[in-house]
């Protein structure tokens, strides 16, 4: 008898006994006694189901309602930022550009064709004028601009939150191809000067 052969009559054999066993309980029930087979006595556990009651709920919905969106009108993220060194320079080159364009950053006096004061601003009121600004790039044929944003000295905790939202809102939009914190004699790590695609890109500026 070949090796497969034995194998499957051993199969069947195994099955045909165990199915005249399951026919007579009290023979089945001995004989897992004595494989060492024990059946489970323990009550299965199942997890209640979480009941909030009705007060909780409605205070949960209220808050929900109330709690501010993760985008307005303007179209730029709300959405908190990680803290930000109040005096670590940002810098910032888009995918596939020259990074020597870093060298037209750091000219002095840095030739800005339009400024943006964010001072004593909101975040959603420095993101309404910073939507405004991009919507004017190409119609003014910008391609240096100058935005200042502060380093946080009268924010809550000295954090400088308009640089962190800043350096999203930027990074986000295409038509900024690089920008970096000025000069310490033109405004250092509290302003930003921001470089456009109409840099590099003659048919934009037509």
């Amino acid at each position: 008898m070949a090796p497969n052969e034995g194998k499957h009559f051993a199969f069947l054999a195994t099955s045909r006994y165990l199915g005249d066993m399951a026919q007579d309980d009290d023979v089945f029930h001995t004989w897992l006694n004595t494989e060492g087979v024990r059946p489970v006595t323990r009550e299965p556990r199942v997890r209640p189901r979480l009941r909030i009651d009705p007060d909780t709920a409605a205070e949960l919905r209220a808050r929900a309602e109330n709690r501010p969106t993760s985008q307005g009108d303007h179209g730029l993220s709300l959405a908190e930022p990680p803290p930000m060194d109040p005096l670590k320079p940002l810098e910032y080159v888009a995918y596939g550009v020259d990074r020597r364009i870093l060298s037209v950053l750091d000219q002095s006096p840095f030739p800005a064709q339009d400024e943006l004061d964010l001072h004593g601003l909101t975040v959603t009121e420095a993101a309404q004028e910073i939507r405004a600004l991009f919507s004017h790039i190409a119609q003014k044929k910008l391609t240096h601009l100058r935005i200042t944003h502060g380093i946080g000295r009268h924010s809550k905790g000295g954090m400088p939150v308009l640089k962190a939202y800043l350096n999203r809102w930027l990074k986000s939009n295409p038509d900024i191809i690089a920008f970096a914190s000025a000069r310490r004699s033109e405004g250092g790590t509290g302003v930003v000067h921001c470089l456009t695609v109409g840099l590099i890109d003659d048919r934009w500026r037509r």
